[in-house]
Order: C-alpha cells, then structure tokens, then sequence
C-alpha cells in the first residue's frame, strides 16, 4: 500500500456477516469521526466532534438524505495515536444481521469513506509503526486459531517474543557495523575501534541465536491449519466407526451396507494442542453407480492431497484385490496401516499384509475401532509423527512460517561467511558488505526492508475488517 493511501479513511464490517447480538462497521482514517458525525443522532445531542477519546455513545444511524431511521447503535470513538492503526477509529455496535449492517456501511462509504482491502486495518497499523511485520502476522494466527495451545503461542508472538530476539541480533550488528565503518574511515584506529577477537565473538553470538530460532522454530502451517489426515479403505472396514471413536461423537452415520459414505466428512479433534483434520472418505471398490463412483474418486483425491493416510483392513475378513488397488494407489504417501476388527481374530498378520500390499508405513496398528482397543496408541502415533516427534516444552517453541524460516536460514548463512572472513584477515570493506547483507535479511524479519510486494502479498490473507 502507498503511503499516500494513508491519507484516506476506510471501512468494512469488521464481524462475521450472520444473525448475532451484535454486528461493528468499522473506520479508521483523518475523517473517520467526522464521517460518523454526519449519520450520527443522540439524543443529547451530542456531535461525535466534541467527545473525548475512547469514549461510548448511544444513538441512532440515520440516512441523512431521506431522514430514515437505520438502527439504533453505540458508537465508540477513539482518537490516535492511541489506536489499533494508530489513526482515529470509529466502531459503529449495530444489532447482528446483514440488512443493517450492509446499509450502515453504505451510508458511510456514501458520506467519503473507502471500503477497506482484506487486512488493511492492520497493515495501517504496521505501516504506522505500531506493530512489526511478525506482529501482524500473529493477528492472523490469532483469528485462525484452532486450539488452546495455538492461540497462546499466537498471543505470545503477538507480544513480540520472535521479533525482540530479532531486533536484539540486529542491535548487537549494527554496533559491529558501526566499529567497522570507524576502522574504514580511521584505519590507523581499527584495531582500538573493534578488535578481531571481539568481533568474531560477537558474530558468533549472533549466529548461535540464529540458530537457536531455527532449531526451536516449528513449521506454524500444522498449528495455524492442522494435519489433513485422511482415513481410507474398502468399504465396511470402519472408517466411520473410527472417526466417531477419535471424535467420541457420533458424527458419520454407521451401518452394515457397503457405499453408507459417500462423501467425504470433515472433522477436527485436538491432540495435545495440535489440530488434526480428520477426512471419513467413502469407501473405495469397484462400482457402476455414479454418485457412488464419484464418491470413490473424491476419497482417492482426499487421500492424495492429506498429509497422512490411515490406510484400514478389515483383520476379519481376508484381503482382497480391493485392498492392493487401494495401497498401489496410495503408494508414496505417509501412511499408517491400521488393522481393524481385531475383536472378529485375524485372517493374516501384518507381515502378510505388508508383502501384499508392497508399502513401507510409518506404523502397523492392530485396533478395534468399535471397543477401543489401541486408539490411544493411535493417538500418540499421530503426535508422534508431528515434527518427526520432536514435541518441546511450548516456552521452547516459535513458530515460523516458510518465508521467516528461509530468512532466518539465508542470515545464518551470511553471518557464517562474514565471520569466515574475518577468521581469514579479510578486509574491512568485505566484513561491512557482509554484515549489510544479513542486517538487510533480518530487516526483513522485522518488516523494516520489505517491498510493497511482500506487505500486499502478507495482509491479503487476512479477512475484510481486520
């Protein structure tokens, strides 16, 4: 977003659109006060003009060209810079509902405001210096948490608990920068401005606590999104009697017929904080009736693009040519072998079971998804297989999206080389020129360096009215 843009006022219904208690349009600009003012009645007699800051105000929204009466709000008005964007906002609390939520905002947009970008709210407040680039992004994880221990990282990063280590890294590179611009202008005081032994010790501090955030740092696309795990096999073998057991709910209908499910069934449950998606897909054979058929390809397509499969036998039955198609299908993918029905007995082991199907799993399960039996084993594999099972104390946790984690390895990287070089008598003006760069990588981190590219690219995830 340009600057210049600043300048303007915006607006969006900042609450989900719905039936609720309540509904907020929201505006942040110079004018937004002003914008209020104009559709703004108390019955005081109040103008929004004259109230302080941070203050509530009870009234009705009128349309000012026909004198109609819209809805009967409270109005919040909060001055800057002691605001969300730092700029002035306004927050109009009308009754839940679209219908006056959507004429509310049109009467402001009609008095002069602008209907907001997705996330343009806080990219104001980024761009206004209230909060860092990692900030904003934790406004996001915030609204898509979907556990506990989601949220509370989220909340942590939103207090800065990633970017104060990278500002503080970027503090201690810049003095070094500073003692060597002083060598370079003053050489007959190098060694006084900055000895090599301080140097190369600092450096190295500096890439240990680099390091330090990559080895703690934990791929936050499984907290923000969850593993997709999809369950898959021949119909009857108790795909949805899993599901329900995982869910302790009885979410997908069970019955003896084969073809029950024929569509796919989407549901969460948390595993000691992690977020998993199961998908109940529907049984997988050969069928002549089309929306059975679909049903089939749709739960090879879901098996394909989940992150695990849970592939099922029925341990009471043999296997069956079913079963190798479903496997050959599969084969490449994560996979968890679960053999099902182990109240009915066995009609092969595991070993039969893996020659036959010719796949290497990440674990062999024998359970009874109907009586329980090896469901919490279940549930520690899937933990387990989270972050190659390298579950930490959540203190000891940051989390990193792709393009903070390549940033973070691209100033290991450059911290490296400098500190090579200095360990080989190279010259000042090659330390400076590599120490610009990671200071450049890691202004990255922090929002400071960033093109306008990265910052749209970043707040077009967010939803209108944040």
């Amino acid at each position: 977003m340009s600057r210049a843009l600043l300048d303007d006022t915006i607006a969006a219904i900042s609450t989900p659109l719905g039936e609720g208690g309540i509904g907020i349009v929201r505006l942040s600009g110079p004018r937004a006060v002003e914008i209020v003012d104009r559709v703004f009645r108390s019955p005081k007699g109040i103008s929004l003009k004259d109230v302080p800051s941070h203050t509530l105000h009870y009234g009705l929204i009128i349309d000012p060209a026909t004198g109609t009466r819209v809805d009967e709000v409270l109005v919040s008005v909060m001055r800057a810079p002691r605001t969300y964007t730092r700029e002035d906002v306004v927050e109009i609390n009308c009754h839940g509902g679209i219908v006056p939520l959507r004429r509310v905002l049109e009467l402001v947009l009609k008095q002069g405001a602008r209907a907001a970008a997705p996330g343009e709210f806080t990219e104001r407040a980024f761009l206004n210096g209230r909060i860092s680039i990692d900030q904003a992004e934790a406004v996001l994880d915030i609204i898509r948490a979907k556990t506990d221990l989601g949220l509370e990282l989220s909340l942590e990063r939103l207090e800065g608990r990633f970017s104060r280590p990278i500002k503080k890294i970027r503090a201690k590179l810049l003095g070094l920068l500073a003692g060597i611009e002083v060598g370079i202008d003053f050489p007959d005081y190098e060694e006084e401005a900055l000895p090599r032994e301080e140097l190369i010790r600092d450096l190295e501090n500096a890439r240990r606590q680099v390091e330090y955030l990559l080895k703690h740092g934990r791929d936050g696309r499984i907290i923000r999104e969850g593993l997709q795990v999809a369950i898959v096999g021949r119909p009857n073998v108790g795909k949805s009697t899993l599901l329900n057991a995982l869910l302790q709910e009885n979410r997908a209908i069970v019955t003896p017929v084969p073809g029950t499910t024929r569509d796919r069934i989407e549901e969460w449950v948390e595993l000691e904080g992690v977020p998993f998606k199961l998908i109940d897909t529907a049984g997988v054979r050969q069928v002549q009736e089309d929306v059975e058929r679909i049903g089939v390809e749709l739960a090879l397509k879901a098996a394909e693009g989940a992150d695990l499969v849970l592939l099922m036998l029925d341990l009471g039955a043999p296997l069956t040519s079913e079963d190798r198609a479903i496997a050959a299908r599969l084969r490449g993918k994560r996979t968890v072998l679960l053999l099902n029905k182990l109240d009915l007995g066995r009609n092969f082991t595991a070993e039969e079971a893996l020659r036959a199907l010719r796949i290497e799993p990440e674990a062999v399960l024998e359970i009874s998804a109907e009586f329980g039996e090896g469901l919490e084993e279940l549930k520690g594999k899937l933990i387990g297989l989270v972050w190659e099972g390298r579950l930490e104390p959540r203190e000891d946790i940051f989390l990193l999206n792709i393009r903070e984690r390549d940033l973070l390895q691209r100033a290991g990287e450059a911290l490296k080389e400098v500190l090579a070089n200095v360990r080989e008598g190279a010259t000042l003006d090659l330390l400076a020129v590599g120490l610009e760069e990671a200071l450049e990588i890691l202004g990255e981190l922090t929002g400071e360096n960033l093109s306008e590219e990265v910052i749209e690219r970043i707040f077009s995830d967010f939803c209108v009215g944040k």
